[in-house]
């Protein structure tokens, strides 16, 4: 009885390992909760990673781009990416990583850069700042480059 019982809650409620996706690169592990979907696949080709997650509602999304800095610092790689989000001002420097806001389908957005070892990520974030930086702190994860992770 106690058997059958353990067998019919596994049934209705279900491994609890598929309640959320698992995204995974060499640099970064991503654990989506409930709420938030993929929006534009994890592509990674041989340097680079790149994925932008969403909300379910369509409220916010978060994306990442990390891959080798080839020399180049967080200023730098910054300052290319403030030009191509096309930010109407220079990328500030807090905390030893750079930001810069940028305005993308009408919404202001947000972007932090950061360089290590030769590795460099860009987070950005688009909507409810809160939401983001609760996935951001909560369910991404990086053992070799957490200190690249918005602070």
């Amino acid at each position: 009885m106690r058997t059958l019982l353990i067998l019919m809650l596994c049934f209705f409620v279900g491994p609890l390992d598929v309640l959320a996706d698992e995204l995974r690169t060499k640099y970064l592990t991503i654990t989506l909760p409930e709420n938030w979907k993929v929006i534009m696949p994890l592509v990674e080709n041989q340097t680079t990673s790149t994925v932008i997650v969403s909300t379910v509602s369509g409220n916010t999304s978060v994306g990442f781009f990390v891959g080798p800095s080839s020399g180049a610092d967080a200023k730098t790689i910054a300052d290319i990416f403030a030009a191509q989000f096309k930010s109407s001002r220079t990328p500030v420097e807090k905390n030893g990583q750079y930001t810069f806001s940028f305005t993308q389908q009408q919404t202001l957005c947000q972007a932090w850069v950061a360089a290590e070892n030769d590795v460099f990520l860009v987070t950005t974030l688009q909507g409810d700042r809160k939401a983001g930086l609760v996935l951001i702190k909560k369910h991404v994860r990086s053992e070799d480059y957490a200190s690249l992770l918005p602070k």
